[in-house]
């Protein structure tokens, strides 16, 4: 039943909250108006509910509109063959399809699909996005007892094909500490691929001196291969652009240190979402989610 909280919905109210969901922390952000308050909890143990509480003591969250966002640990993705039954039936014939890709136990299992953005004729899949009821429903049922308005739940990988709107295919290289490296490749606004890399969780960490050594050869080689997959799984237009969105103070170094590797563009991604959302730029895109249809 929770599965429709992945649907985007559109809405009106000013008075707006998400949290931004990690295996060790918490980020409330709500705005109301001009007012917009962004605070992280971490969370010991899988005790979301505990975090969200302490959060919610500080914020004006009771009535307003909620998008929940899964990062990556809480959500697993399979993707399988589009099931040759009505939409209708889709979920019903992707959790036969899916389940043994996916590690969480049957009854526990909460499931949304999604395509992605293809000009390959020949595509037949379909991703499956699960995550497991047993963490996501006492979370839903806290946030009605605060009176707050849960409108969708979505993930990462989506939720940060926001941030660009080139025509021409772009590989985003998004990170933001105590996440996993994040390779997308966006069009228009839209997901055409998505992979997390492990590895680079300290990515904000590195400096000249681990650049020089060749820190990055292995995320450029991740990139290379999205950028292949691109053109030849996706049939997609030569990709124009890569865009770095990262929190780093060594960000202009590390562009530097992978445009080495690369005859196209490589370039940092600026986004002017806020002062308060500049450590918390997922929170900000959480409730831009919100607004779409």
């Amino acid at each position: 039943m929770l599965a429709k909280f992945f649907k985007r919905k559109i809405i009106a109210s000013s008075h707006k909250s998400s949290l931004i969901l990690q295996p060790n922390s918490v980020t409330l952000a709500a705005t109301n108006g001009d007012v917009i308050s962004v605070k992280q909890q971490p969370c010991n143990n899988g005790d979301f509910n505990t975090a969200i509480s302490k959060l919610a003591q500080e914020a004006d969250i009771a009535g307003a509109d909620c998008q929940i966002v899964l990062g990556h640990g809480l959500y697993q993705i399979a993707q399988v063959e589009k099931p040759s039954v009505p939409e209708s039936e889709y979920v019903q014939a992707l959790l036969w399809s899916a389940k043994d890709l996916i590690n969480i136990a049957n009854e526990n299992i909460i499931l949304d699909y999604f395509e992605f953005v293809s000009n390959n004729p020949n595509n037949s899949k379909i991703n499956v996005v699960a995550c497991d009821q047993t963490i996501i429903k006492p979370i839903v049922e806290l946030l009605v007892e605060l009176e707050v308005i849960v409108k969708g739940i979505s993930i990462v990988d989506i939720v940060l094909a926001q941030l660009l709107d080139d025509t021409a295919p772009t590989v985003l290289v998004f990170h933001s500490p105590g996440m996993n490296v994040l390779l997308a490749i966006i069009k228009e606004g839209q997901l055409c691929f998505s992979r997390h890399i492990k590895g680079y969780d300290n990515l904000h960490q590195l400096s000249e001196p681990d650049f020089q050594a060749g820190g990055l050869n292995n995320l450029g080689l991740e990139i290379q291969r999205c950028i292949d997959f691109a053109v030849g799984q996706l049939k997609l237009d030569a990709v124009a652009n890569v865009s770095l969105f990262v929190q780093s103070f060594d960000a202009a170094l590390m562009v530097d240190s992978l445009q080495e590797l690369f005859d196209i563009n490589v370039c940092l991604l600026e986004k002017d979402f806020g002062e308060e959302f500049v450590r918390y730029p997922l929170s900000a895109l959480a409730i831009k989610e919100m607004e779409l249809a």
